[in-house]
């Protein structure tokens, strides 16, 4: 072999490595996910949300959310793999909208406005800024952690490349909280356990339905004064039978309830 050919194959092989084994982007919708969310208040219940399917509107592709608080599959999301960014859309007043949710492409001191549609959190939170943000191994995949804080809100949004908010999927602005809206405690690629936070549940179970926990956590006693009460599409309600409510207090605490008649 003369060295020409020497060196195309070379160029060849090397670009060929680069190609396959040196991408860090993971994608967040490419797979079924599935995300197990926990709130504790007299014992901690857990809430499953997943993808359900595709969808197509106006020629664009989504993904389709499910399970509860997205029972409505009216929550499409979909994702720029070259962007690193995460969209969602809604209906809202019979008209569907459309919100950036996640950049994974941001670095610390970039600042993102934080969008939450649909949620127990203002559905527009101002400009957050990445305080900073580390790379954590899951699964064999190193994927980038971002932590967000505001000058103007408490909240302290944590977010993991290809999984979202460490909070509600839809609440990029909010805290992880068992005490408040949420906290994730278990993410699913297809069936593979990818991330898991067993400091409230005792378990996670693929497709499981509501885990309830053995006394691990001890919700707030506090006195709590309710706000205000919300259906699944965010909007205030009245205290309606046999339908899901959620009922928001003074002190952070968010009840999912249903009344049964």
């Amino acid at each position: 072999m003369n060295s020409f050919f020497k060196k195309v194959l070379v160029l060849i092989c090397i670009c060929f490595s680069t190609n396959t084994f040196g991408q860090s982007n993971y994608s967040m919708l490419s797979h079924s996910s599935e995300w197990h969310v926990t709130y504790c208040n007299n014992g901690c219940i857990t809430d499953l949300y997943f993808i359900n399917r595709d969808t197509i509107f106006n020629s664009t592709n989504y993904k389709v959310l499910d399970g509860y608080h997205f029972i409505s599959k009216t929550f499409w999301l979909r994702e720029d793999i070259t962007t690193k960014q995460i969209f969602m859309s809604f209906v809202q007043n019979t008209e569907r909208k459309e919100v950036l949710i996640y950049d994974f492409s941001l670095n610390t001191g970039d600042s993102i406005i934080i969008n939450n549609p649909i949620s127990p959190l203002p559905s527009n939170m101002g400009y957050f800024h990445v305080d900073s943000t580390t790379t954590i191994n899951l699964n064999g995949n190193n994927l980038k952690m971002l932590f967000l804080s505001s000058n103007n809100y408490s909240n302290k949004p944590i977010w993991i490349e290809s999984i979202g908010s460490l909070s509600l999927i839809n609440t990029p602005g909010g805290t992880p909280n068992v005490n408040g809206i949420g906290k994730l405690s278990c993410h699913y690629d297809t069936t593979n356990l990818i991330y898991s936070q067993l400091d409230s549940i005792d378990q996670c179970t693929y497709g499981g339905s509501i885990i309830i926990s053995s006394n691990k956590f001890e919700h707030i006693k506090n006195q709590k004064k309710l706000l205000k009460v919300i259906n699944v599409l965010g909007k205030g309600s009245k205290t309606q039978k046999n339908i899901p409510l959620f009922f928001i207090y003074d002190n952070g605490l968010v009840e999912k309830k249903i009344i049964i008649d």
